[in-house]
């Protein structure tokens, strides 16, 4: 996680830091690593840190694309680069290739998931974690025929499942392109050299070898969870909350606060064994500290000043009627659970498990960002002190719900939760590394602020338009308190996009963010961290650097756009569109080049729906560009935001649509090929490649006109 060089002056430390970031670390160097997965709740932190002299001439790998981190940005973007054809070394500081979909494989997604918001490649990997149970179990009846079986029946998610089974779905994915990616786990970036905004090569160090090695690539992607390349690279970066006059956000903080970052979490899994089962582990240290402190509690006070619940009080086990899409039920073991035995058949069914990431057990007393390693090492250590304290807390102090248990269920704590430390395949059965909400950010190209998609800003269906965009998300605004004057809260946006502005870093040219890095703020980045978001992210980044590598420099958008909707990946909402739809990139290009129609009110593509005449008419001068000019010198000035009336007449004077023996026009009627007239316009149109003449559907419409554009 943290690297610093062994200096008596922290100031020397980072100075130092900043002449190696510029490639003038010549020799040997020494460096302070901290070996993350190796931290216990006991013991002096400092011996986690590992003190490594690199070689002059360390042995060196070479290949077109470094992908640093291997959790869910960082997979999707090996996964994609390597799908291109390019040559991809993959590093990862554990033993473990899939990052947060072992700390949380009760998946964070959006309310259209099943339809909707994901990619191609991330909706195989959910295809992979479905059918493993389908192997492996002979399914309740109640469940075996569900297209969307969700394994663990739980709430928060429609996808919830045991760590192990989803990090095997993502290393059978990369397992496929194993000719093309090299993989390097238990290995941690350590120094970048860095000369005239290019970067020329890194130093890792390889935990299980003890030693360093050089990776030269052409371009470098930061997926871990801290954004842990960006001070190595010395490209502008933020962290914690922005003051709101940077951002002009009405919930920013009136100064920037470095401290106040989202807090963490070590995660762990828990079986529910009953029968008078006694599985209480030993009390940890600080335990007291730790149940009064955050407080340990079922209750929470959902702000009614907000148009909230109010004060919720969550029971322990039960299954309350299904209310979808991440609605706060009132069972605290169903929430996040990831197997559930009603949907297992036969005599002997396995016990429930439960992920246990609760905010109760969050660490929000320090930030792990820009902290000596020794530093990090004991606020981890903290971190897993406090998991630790929550679960025997669970087991021994939380007052337990009436007919809980054998007897009746008075009285205090479930010793009958055994923790599985098999679950997260750690010696402490906590997560390997922490569910870590907030990374750095790149000061990007552009950035997104509360205003560009919190549903009180943004009144259409959609949030802000981004016509550089390469992705969707939708997720709350899930604000996990920092213990630093947090101001912060949880908003609802409007189903929003990615912009590959925010891809793109300040002073290195071949370095991008590959997950919650990105230009985003300590509001929004709530927004941008989850599962699916950060996937996106590293196709994106894979795609910007594949093309990157072909061409020598930074594509174009149109170019990325072009290559992420043959690849899977919406660029513009819909909610109705799968990714195997065979119209689906016509119809996501034709929709960022104002062809496709787009509603105010809903998120409909209905790609067999009839196109209006009106709908042609804006599609066909959109088509042929709002800076051309047509017959009669009629400017196409069209914006995209209020565009009918005005294509409407653009169309007509221009002669390009036909209207009747009144000269009527007629918008609403379905649309022709014969209503237009070709041989008026400015260039001649693609052929149209069916039979039919109409009423042409809206796919049949951004088929034709998308391939060929001008």
């Amino acid at each position: 996680m943290a690297v610093m060089r062994n200096w008596k002056s922290k100031r020397l430390v980072w100075l130092t830091l900043g002449i190696a970031a510029l490639g003038l670390n010549a020799g040997a160097q020494t460096y302070d690593v901290l070996d993350v997965q190796s931290v216990r709740t006991t013991g002096d932190p400092g011996q986690w840190v590992r003190s490594v002299t690199a070689p002059a001439e360390p042995e060196t790998f070479d290949c077109d694309v470094l992908v640093t981190g291997a959790g869910s940005g960082g997979v999707a973007a090996a996964l994609r680069a390597a799908m291109r054809g390019n040559s991809v070394c993959l590093t990862e500081e554990t033993d473990e290739i899939g990052g947060q979909f072992a700390s949380v494989p009760a998946l964070d997604e959006n309310r259209f998931i099943e339809f909707s918001g994901g990619t191609r490649t991330y909706y195989e990997m959910r295809r992979r974690i479905r059918n493993s149970y389908r192997d492996r179990y002979r399914l309740a009846p109640e469940v075996a025929d569900q297209e969307n079986l969700n394994p663990g029946a739980c709430y928060v998610s429609p996808l919830c499942a045991e760590p192990p089974v989803v990090l095997n779905a993502v290393q059978e994915m990369l397992a496929q392109h194993h000719s093309r990616i090299q993989t390097f786990a238990r290995t941690k970036i350590i120094d970048l050299a860095v000369k005239s905004g290019v970067i020329e090569s890194a130093l890792a160090y390889r935990f299980e070898q003890n030693d360093v090695i050089r990776i030269r690539a052409k371009y470098y992607l930061d997926g871990t969870e801290l954004g842990d390349l960006l001070p190595l690279a010395g490209v502008p970066y933020v962290v914690g909350s922005e003051a709101q006059s940077d951002t002009n956000e009405p919930d920013a903080a009136d100064e920037a606060n470095q401290a106040c970052v989202q807090s963490f979490t070590y995660t762990f899994v828990i079986e529910h064994r009953p029968g008078g089962e006694e599985h209480t582990i030993p009390k940890p240290p600080d335990y007291e500290k730790f149940r009064d402190g955050q407080p340990f509690s079922m209750r929470f006070d959902y702000s009614k000043r907000h148009g909230w619940k109010g004060e919720v009080r969550y029971k322990m086990f039960g299954d309350d009627p299904p209310i979808p899409n991440n609605q706060s039920p009132r069972p605290f073991f169903s929430w996040r659970r990831v197997l559930a035995s009603k949907n297992i058949a036969g005599p002997n069914p396995p016990n429930d498990l439960a992920l246990i990431n609760w905010p109760r057990q969050d660490y929000k007393d320090e930030s792990l960002l820009d902290r000596s390693p020794r530093d990090q090492a004991r606020i981890l250590q903290q971190a897993k002190r406090l998991a630790y304290s929550f679960l025997y807390w669970l087991q021994q102090d939380l007052e337990r719900d009436e007919g809980d248990g054998d007897g009746g269920g008075d009285g205090k704590g479930y010793p009958e939760l055994m923790l599985r430390a098999d679950q997260m395949g750690s010696e402490d059965g906590l997560s390997k590394y922490p569910y870590i909400r907030e990374s750095r950010r790149i000061r990007a190209r552009s950035r997104v602020v509360e205003q560009d998609i919190v549903d009180q800003y943004q009144p259409g269906s959609r949030a802000k338009w981004f016509g550089d965009s390469v992705g969707t998300a939708f997720y709350m605004v899930d604000i996990h308190p920092c213990g630093a004057n947090e101001r912060g809260r949880m908003m609802m946006p409007r189903p929003f996009q990615i912009p590959m502005g925010t891809l793109i870093p300040q002073g290195v040219s071949n370095l991008l963010p590959a997950g919650k890095n990105i230009g985003v703020t300590h509001l929004t980045n709530g927004a941008y961290r989850l599962h699916p978001v950060e996937w996106n992210v590293g196709e994106a980044a894979a795609v910007i650097a594949s093309l990157g590598v072909a061409q020598g420099k930074l594509p174009a958008a149109e170019d990325v756009q072009r290559e992420l909707v043959k690849a899977g990946v919406q660029l513009v909402w819909f909610d109705d569109l799968h990714v195997d739809h065979p119209a689906f990139a016509a119809i996501q290009l034709a929709a960022l080049k104002g062809i496709y129609p787009l509603s105010d009110h809903d998120l409909h593509a209905a790609p067999d729906a009839p196109v209006t005449r009106g709908e042609a008419a804006r599609a066909i001068v959109a088509f042929f560009g709002r800076d051309a000019t047509g017959p009669g010198s009629v400017r196409l000035d069209v914006p995209q935001e209020h565009p009918h009336a005005r294509a409407i007449d653009i169309a007509v004077e221009a002669g390009w649509m036909a209207v009747d023996h009144r000269n009527w026009f007629h918008p609403d009627i379905p649309f022709y090929w014969t209503d237009w007239r070709e041989g008026e316009m400015l260039a001649a149109l693609p052929a149209a490649r069916t039979s039919r003449t109409g009423p042409i559907r809206r796919s049949e419409l951004a088929e034709r006109l998308t391939p060929a554009g001008p």
